[in-house]
């Protein structure tokens, strides 16, 4: 019966700056609390678990943070993760892993998540799943989040006729500018891509031969990787590409099912505006005692005791042990040049590793 169920890899790499100074390089986003009381990380190992078991939940990261998922994680299996020894996107750790659960479990169906995401509830995750893993026998399949705003930092998904349990799909398109995502939102058949994808083992692995040998074949060719650094030889031959380019917009066998939840990239700060309720100011807050006089439209998260905010508007307040991290709401777009200029620093570095 567990031979049936899904394998599922959540890719949990990434240094996620724009939630500095939450976030550094030892313990990115996914390992922090960012909306919960869980980290993103365990929140979507929670997600993985209503759909298989855990020996057939895997997490694609690198070397560094398997110590730190392992230090968070302590009955996460040690042997379910797959390693890529330097960030070249999804596509080249999507083939590898397609190539490690093709020897160690035959041709099992993949669900392939990203461990920094928001969804309203477990119960219709399952179920959108479940529904999707129906189409996912010959196809590779994508789930749709039906829009509920034009957002600028997504892809989109224009679907197509039906089929029994979703849609074909006629295009993708990338990230638009406001005014083309106003307009995508008023179609009744455009979805933000989520980047939640399944699809069967040996069809994944095919795709690739066909659309990305160039990716597949220097893996495949070493594999299996007795060595860590024979990994990293062949890594150094992949182009760094998403999945999407490499993969899904060149296969003429796709699918997208609609999702039944409600969901969010958690990618910066700002992002806590919509996934965590406010008052009647609009404020958000993470954290012990706050104040909010005459201030509104505020993201908080703190450590002190008691904050007090009197006649502020529109920023965004981070309180770590060590640094303190104040910005307009208006600026916080410049978060990751920020970084970076405190990583020239020497005596600042410390603030990000």
């Amino acid at each position: 019966m567990t031979q049936d169920k899904p394998v599922v890899l959540i890719m949990a790499g990434g240094k996620g700056e724009r939630f500095w100074p939450r976030s550094r390089v030892s313990t990115p986003k996914q390992l922090q609390k960012v909306y919960s009381k869980n980290t993103l990380l365990k929140e979507t190992l929670n997600r993985a678990y209503t759909i298989t078991s855990p020996d057939r939940v895997f997490i694609g990261t690198n070397a560094t943070l398997k110590k730190a998922i392992l230090a968070q994680e302590r009955t996460f299996p040690e042997n379910n993760f797959i390693i890529e020894p330097e960030g070249k996107n999804t596509a080249p750790i999507i083939a590898l892993a397609s190539l490690y659960f093709q020897e160690k479990f035959g041709d099992p169906i993949q669900v392939v998540l990203s461990a920094d995401a928001w969804v309203n509830s477990e119960k219709e995750f399952a179920k959108s799943i479940q529904k999707a893993l129906k189409e996912a026998d010959e196809h590779l399949v994508l789930l749709g989040i039906k829009p509920n705003r034009p957002e600028v930092g997504y892809g989109y998904i224009a679907a197509g006729k039906p089929t029994k349990h979703g849609f074909e799909v006629k295009s993708f398109f990338e990230k638009p500018d406001v005014k083309t995502a106003i307009k995508y939102i008023k179609k009744a058949n455009f979805y933000w891509n989520p980047g939640i994808f399944l699809w069967k083992t040996s069809l994944i692995l095919d795709e690739f031969e066909k659309h990305s040998p160039k990716i597949l074949k220097p893996l495949k060719d070493r594999f299996p990787f007795k060595k860590m650094g024979d990994l990293g030889e062949a890594f150094k031959l992949l182009p760094s590409e998403p999945v999407d380019i490499a993969i899904m917009e060149k296969s003429a066998r796709i699918r997208m099912v609609e999702a039944s939840f409600s969901w969010d990239d958690v990618g910066s700060w700002l992002s806590l505006e919509r996934v965590l309720p406010g008052d009647n100011q609009g404020n958000r807050h993470i954290g012990k005692e706050i104040l909010f006089y005459k201030s509104g439209n505020n993201v908080t998260q703190t450590r002190k005791e008691f904050t007090a905010l009197l006649g502020v508007q529109d920023i965004v307040v981070v309180e770590e042990e060590d640094v303190l991290f104040i910005a307009s709401k208006e600026g916080i777009g410049d978060i990751k040049n920020m970084v970076a200029e405190i990583r020239k620093n020497k005596g600042l570095q410390k603030y990000t590793e």
